[in-house]
C-alpha cells in the first residue's frame, strides 16, 4: 500500500535535520563565540539605527549634530568591531582545525548530509516513481525561478546605480560622488542578497531534487523486481 507524498516543506525540513546521533554539547569557547556573535549583531543594529538618526537629524532637520551623539556612534561602531574580532578569535580553533584537515571536515559534512538523505529515502520508499518524478520537476522549476530571481536582483542592484553615475558625471560632480557611494552600498547589498538566496534556497532545493530523483529511480527498480518475482 502506497504512502502519501509529504509536502515540499516537510521534505526540506527532513533534509535540514542532521543524523539521529545527539549533537555534541557546545564547549565554553563555542558558547563564548556565539555570545560575541550575537553581541556583534546587536551592536551593528544599534549602530545602523544611530547612524540613520544622525543622518535624519543633519539632513532632514538641518541641525548640527551633537558631539555626544557622534561619540556614541563611534562607541557603538567600536563595540561592534570588538565583538566581531572576538567572535572570530573564539572560533579560531575550529577554523584552524578545518584548514588543517579539510578532507576530514568535508567528510564529516558529507556524512551528516548522507544520513539525512538516507533517512528521507527510507521515508519515500512506498511512493510511486511517477509521483516522485512529478515533484522533482516542480522542485527543479522552483529552483530555476529562485536562481533567476537572485541573479536578476544582483544585476539590477549592480548596474542601475552605475548607469545613474555615468549619466550624472558630465553635469554634477557632487551628485556623482553621492551616486558612487550609493553604487558601492547597493553592489554589496546585491551580492549579499544573491548569496543569501543561493545558500537558503538554491542549495536545499537542489539537494531535494537530487533525493527525489534517487527515490524515483530506486522505487522504479524495486517495482520491476517485484513484478518480475510475481510473474515467475
Amino acid at each position: 500500500m502506497y504512502s502519501r507524498l509529504p509536502s515540499t516543506y516537510e521534505l526540506l525540513e527532513a533534509l535540514a535535520s542532521t543524523s539521529a546521533s545527539p549533537a555534541p554539547t557546545p564547549g565554553p569557547d563555542s558558547r563564548l563565540g556565539r555570545a560575541l556573535w550575537l553581541g556583534f549583531i546587536a551592536a551593528l543594529a544599534a549602530t545602523m539605527l544611530c547612524g540613520a538618526g544622525l543622518a535624519a537629524w543633519r539632513l532632514g532637520l538641518k541641525q548640527a549634530v551633537p558631539v555626544w551623539s557622534l561619540r556614541g556612534f563611534e562607541a557603538l561602531l567600536a563595540l561592534a568591531a570588538a565583538c566581531y574580532v572576538g567572535a572570530v578569535l573564539a572560533r579560531a580553533g575550529t577554523v584552524l582545525a578545518r584548514l588543517r584537515h579539510p578532507l576530514r571536515w568535508q567528510a564529516a559534512e558529507l556524512d551528516r548530509d548522507s544520513a539525512a538523505e538516507d533517512a528521507l529515502l527510507r521515508r519515500l520508499a512506498r511512493i510511486p516513481p511517477q509521483q516522485l518524478q512529478a515533484r522533482q520537476r516542480r522542485v527543479a522549476l522552483q529552483l530555476r525561478l529562485w536562481e533567476g530571481a537572485a541573479r536578476t536582483l544582483a544585476v539590477l542592484l549592480a548596474l542601475a546605480p552605475a548607469a545613474a553615475v555615468l549619466a550624472a558625471l558630465p553635469r554634477q560632480q557632487a551628485l556623482a560622488g553621492t551616486l558612487l557611494w550609493l553604487y558601492g552600498v547597493m553592489l554589496v547589498t546585491g551580492a549579499a542578497g544573491y548569496l543569501y538566496l543561493h545558500l537558503q534556497c538554491s542549495r536545499p532545493l537542489r539537494r531535494l531534487a537530487h533525493v527525489l530523483g534517487e527515490a524515483a529511480e530506486l522505487n522504479a527498480q524495486l517495482g520491476k523486481r517485484t513484478a518480475g518475482a510475481g510473474s515467475t
